[in-house]
C-alpha cells in the first residue's frame, strides 16, 4: 500500500477526505501526532514545534537555526510514522517534507472559498466576516512558511501528483479518484521502494538525533544511509570528534552499522574535488536569507539588519552584511546594505554627493568638505523623517548573477571582478539564492589548508 500526503487549506476537507480514505483503504491517519511524537521523542516543547510549522518566518529570523532543528524533528518523526506504507498524512507540508521519498502520492484539495467561510462559522463558532478573516490569515502564513522555508508555491501544481477541486465533485467522487490512482503501478509498494523509504527515515533520525541531542549538532549535515548501514562524510573540522560521533549514532535505534567516507589519494594531475562544486552547493536559498519588500521603510529595514542572522551552507551562524530587497512579484531586485540605509537617512545626501563631484574638479578641492552637514543632518527630525522611505529609493540594483550550475570557479571571479561579497544565483530567468562570500572563503580555505599540512 502506499504513502499518501494531503495538502489543503484551512477548512478545505482535509481531514474528511482522510478519513474516507481511511475506511475505503484501511489506512492509518495522521496529523497532530507528528508534532506530539516529535516533541516527545527529541526533548522539544509541542509549543515550539507548532510555532515552527505554523508561523512564517520573519523578514529577520534570530531563531533561524533552531527552526531547522524543529522542523527536522518532525520530519524525521513522520518519516518513521510512514516507513511501513499504509499511511495518510494530512498536517502542514507532508508534499515537502517527504519529497524524497518513491511511490507517495501528493494530493491537493481546493475547495470554493464559501463553503470554507461557512464551515469556519460551524466549527469554531465565529462570525462570517471573523470566518473569512480566519481563513485568509491561515492561508497566507500556510502560503508564506511553504515559500520561506521551502522556496515554493503551495499552491503550484507541478508539486502533486493529483488536484481535487471539491467545488466541482463531491468527497465520494474525489475518494474514487484517489482510490483508483493509488492502486496504479507507480504508487505500489515493492521491497525496493519499502528499503529506500526505510533508509530515508533512518537518516532522517540519525540526522535529527546528532543536532538535537548530541555535543556535535555540525555531523548532522553529513549522513548517508544505505541498508541500514550509516556513512558519515565529515568534513576535516569535525576530524577530531569522529570516533566519539561514531559511537553516538551506533547507539540510534535502527542503525545497523556505522562507516566513515575515507579521504581519497589524488594525483597532481587530477581536478580538485572543490573544483566541482557549483554555485547551488554553496547558496543559501532565498528564504534561508533575510529579504524585505522594496516598499519597506528604511526604519523597519535597520531594525531587520541589526536583527537578523543566517545560517551558512556550512551550518555556521553569521551575522549578515546585506538585506534582499525584493519587488512585488518576489523577485529580486537589488540589495541594501548599513551604508546605503545611513545614506538613505540624509535627506540632501544626493545633492550633496553631486556636489562633490563639482567640487573635486575644482582647484583646493580637498579644501571644500560635505562632512559636516552629513553628520549633523543624522541626527535631526529630517533624518527621522526620511527614515519612513522605501527601501527601494536606497538600494543598490544587483549587477551580476551567475547560474545555479557555474563552477565554483565562475563564482569568485565574478565577485572578485565586480567587487561584491554577495552574488545571487539564478535558474533559468527565476533567482533561487544568493552566495555569500564568507562560504566561497571557506571552501577555498579549507582546500588549501588541508593540502598544505606536512
Amino acid at each position: 500500500m502506499p504513502i499518501i500526503t494531503i495538502s489543503r487549506g484551512t477548512e478545505s476537507g482535509g481531514e474528511r477526505l482522510a478519513n474516507s480514505l481511511r475506511e475505503r483503504l484501511g489506512l492509518n491517519v495522521i496529523s497532530r501526532e507528528v508534532v506530539v511524537e516529535a516533541a516527545r521523542t527529541y526533548g522539544v516543547l509541542e509549543e515550539d514545534l507548532l510555532s515552527s510549522l505554523r508561523s512564517p518566518p520573519g523578514f529577520w529570523d534570530k531563531q533561524a537555526k533552531k527552526r531547522q532543528q524543529y522542523i527536522l524533528a518532525v520530519q524525521a518523526t513522520l518519516a518513521g510514522m510512514v516507513k511501513d506504507d499504509d499511511v495518510v498524512y494530512h498536517g502542514l507540508a507532508g508534499q515537502l517534507l517527504l519529497r524524497k521519498l518513491p511511490n507517495v502520492l501528493k494530493v491537493r484539495l481546493i475547495a470554493p472559498k464559501e463553503d470554507r467561510v461557512r464551515a469556519a462559522m460551524a466549527h469554531l463558532d465565529l462570525t462570517r466576516p471573523e470566518a473569512t478573516k480566519h481563513i485568509e490569515k491561515a492561508d497566507e502564513d500556510r502560503a508564506a512558511w511553504v515559500r520561506k522555508i521551502y522556496g515554493a508555491d503551495v499552491t503550484d501544481p507541478s508539486l502533486y501528483d493529483l488536484v481535487l477541486n471539491l467545488g466541482t465533485m463531491g468527497m465520494e467522487t474525489a475518494t474514487e479518484m484517489v482510490v483508483d490512482l493509488v492502486g496504479r503501478q507507480e504508487y505500489r509498494s515493492s521491497p525496493r521502494t519499502q528499503r529506500r523509504v526505510k533508509d530515508f527515515a533512518l537518516a532522517m533520525r540519525v540526522q535529527a538525533e546528532l543536532s538535537l541531542k548530541s555535543d556535535f549538532p555540525d555531523a548532522a549535515s553529513h549522513v548517508r544511509v544505505s541498508e541500514g548501514v550509516v556513512t558519515l562524510d565529515l568534513s576535516e573540522s569535525l576530524s577530531d570528534r569522529r570516533e566519539a560521533i561514531g559511537h553516538f549514532v551506533k547507539r540510534v535505534e535502527g542503525v545497523e552499522g556505522v562507516a566513515e567516507a575515507g579521504p581519497t589519494v589524488k594525483s597532481e594531475r587530477e581536478v580538485p574535488a572543490n573544483s566541482w562544486k557549483t554555485a547551488a552547493d554553496l547558496m543559501l536559498p532565498l528564504s534561508g536569507y533575510p529579504h524585505v519588500p522594496e516598499d519597506l521603510p528604511i526604519r523597519e529595514a535597520l531594525l531587520a539588519l541589526g536583527a537578523s542572522s543566517v545560517v551558512s551552507s556550512e551550518g555556521h551562524l553569521v551575522v549578515p552584511r546585506y538585506l534582499l530587497v525584493l519587488n512585488e512579484k518576489e523577485r529580486l531586485v537589488g540589495v541594501i546594505n548599513r551604508r546605503a540605509l545611513l545614506r538613505g537617512l540624509i535627506p540632501q545626501y544626493a545633492s550633496l554627493e553631486r556636489a562633490s563631484h563639482v567640487a573635486a574638479a575644482m582647484p583646493y578641492a580637498e579644501a571644500l568638505s560635505a562632512s559636516a552637514p552629513l553628520w549633523s543632518s543624522l541626527f535631526s527630525p529630517a533624518a527621522v523623517a526620511a527614515a519612513e522611505k522605501p527601501v527601494g529609493s536606497v538600494m543598490v540594483p544587483t549587477r551580476v548573477s551567475v547560474a545555479h550550475d557555474d563552477p565554483v570557479d565562475t563564482v569568485v571571479s565574478s565577485m572578485l571582478e565586480h567587487d561584491v561579497d554577495l552574488i545571487p544565483v539564478t535558474k533559468g530567468a527565476r533567482p533561487v539564492g544568493v552566495v555569500m562570500m564568507t562560504d566561497v572563503f571557506d571552501n577555498v580555505s579549507e582546500y588549501v589548508l588541508e593540502r598544505g599540512k606536512k
